[in-house]
């Protein structure tokens, strides 16, 4: 019953802060770096998209890619197109130093 308590508390008092203050958590960001970089490393290849309709891993990541920078566009409170995009830096990078031999 406390701890029931204790976690409504820290609800409403993140539905109180300004979207900009509250603390990204979870590993989407980390998740989506390991999509995109295999996505850079093989543009090429088919993927599945929703498991049925077969694209090229560009145009999955492209969508991918704008979807975030939508997010922020549209001020979305829920997913941190931030952390995505920050996601997406990592995962460039990465590419860059695999196609330099440097990684």
């Amino acid at each position: 019953m406390a701890v029931s308590f204790l976690w409504q508390a820290q609800r409403r008092q993140f539905m109180r802060m300004h979207p900009s203050q509250v603390p990204g958590l979870g590993a989407s960001g980390a998740v989506n770096a390991v999509m995109l970089l295999d996505i850079f490393l093989f543009p090429k290849k088919t993927l599945y998209f929703d498991f049925i309709i077969p694209v090229p891993a560009i145009l999955l990541g492209i969508f991918i890619i704008g979807k975030d920078v939508l997010r922020i566009l549209e001020g979305d409170t829920q997913i941190s197109g931030s952390a995505h995009l920050g996601g997406a830096v990592t995962a460039a990078i990465a590419w860059a130093r695999v196609r330099r031999g440097r990684f």
